[in-house]
């Protein structure tokens, strides 16, 4: 089974798409800079040719003179996520969008800015750097489902099943996308669908007394 998606969704196959927003830490690029030997591409973390100018695999810019910026947008992402996991967002933000001013093209930043916007209500922003984050990763399951949380939680069910649909279509393993998909469903009163998506969520989930529960009672009122 891959997980999940591509490249850089890998990077967050132990959160967002797992259920979390834990990251990899930027600090693993580029280690040793223009020693013979391999690397690992900061953006995508595949392991790349030591002194390239671009990562072969996603692109990412390694050289142009902003390496040193880079390279400190990296520091602040890392720095960021340690906020992050003891739930000090209002400290993460700052670092996340001096990050993205280095390196606009941080995909992994633009998504973690996103998601610490999203956790303190400032819903307007959060789509905005969920959004530049697919604009330059299109097959980003885990910033689609991401979003996805910001328009459920903004009452827009509809573009939120959406969202949650674009996320199962690039990874259809992704199980919380399911359970997700099956609360907007049944905002929208979509009954059957939710009890789809439930469904399909209990069997990569099934010890998960909740949703079992919850689709019982989706059945009996059925």
């Amino acid at each position: 089974m891959r997980c999940p998606c591509s490249s850089v969704d890998r990077a967050v196959a132990s959160g967002a798409t797992c259920g979390s927003s834990n990251l990899p830490k930027g600090a693993i690029f580029l280690k040793d800079l223009g020693v013979a030997g391999t690397t690992r591409c900061f953006n995508c973390t595949r392991e790349i040719p030591m002194g390239v100018e671009s990562c072969p695999v996603c692109g990412f810019a390694l050289s142009g003179g902003r390496i040193e910026a880079i390279k400190e947008a990296a520091e602040l992402n890392s720095r960021a996520q340690l906020h992050d996991s003891r739930g000090e967002w209002e400290k993460s933000i700052p670092m996340y969008q001096r990050a993205v001013e280095l390196y606009p093209e941080f995909v992994v930043a633009q998504y973690n800015l996103g998601i610490a916007q999203g956790k303190v209500g400032r819903h307007a922003e959060a789509m905005e750097a969920l959004g530049k984050a697919i604009k330059l990763k299109p097959d980003f399951a885990a910033a689609y489902c991401a979003r996805g949380d910001i328009l459920a939680e903004t009452g827009e069910h509809d573009a939120a099943v959406k969202d949650y649909s674009r996320a199962l279509e690039l990874y259809p393993d992704y199980a919380q996308a399911y359970y997700k998909r099956a609360l907007a469903w049944m905002e929208k009163g979509g009954i059957e669908e939710a009890i789809q998506d439930l469904e399909d969520y209990l069997f990569y989930k099934p010890h998960d007394a909740r949703a079992r529960r919850r689709l019982q009672r989706l059945k009996e009122g059925a």
